[in-house]
């Protein structure tokens, strides 16, 4: 991860916003992760019944709720991130990001038809 260095002193409303900030992101991570442990734990104490194993689809939406959820909280911790400059860009995707609209720039363009 890059870090920039800044050669200015903080101004102290900065400071509150950006420590306002990070208390909501642990506060959104705190929440989030306990409900995704809450959701796994059950999900869990399903197999440990005989007739939890009747009922995939209940572990099945488990396994969604999970999912949304992380993703969820991944994206509003994202987001406040952002709104302080503070975000986190893998350059790998930004790579990936690009190469996939330069192959889809050149499959829009024309195949050149040969005349004779």
């Amino acid at each position: 991860m890059a870090t920039e260095t800044v050669n200015q002193t903080a101004k102290p409303e900065d400071i509150k916003t950006l420590r306002d900030t990070v208390e909501f992101m642990d506060s959104l991570a705190q929440d989030g992760f306990s409900e995704i442990s809450a959701i796994a734990k059950l999900a869990l104490a399903q197999f440990e019944h005989p007739d939890g194993y009747l009922h995939p689809e209940i572990i099945a939406q488990a396994l969604r709720a999970i999912w949304g959820k992380a993703d969820n909280i991944a994206n509003c911790i994202n987001s406040e991130a952002e709104q302080v400059g503070c975000n986190y860009v893998d350059p790998a995707l930004t790579r990936r990001q690009a190469a996939r609209a330069a192959h889809r720039a050149a499959l829009a363009q024309p195949c050149a038809v040969a005349t004779a």
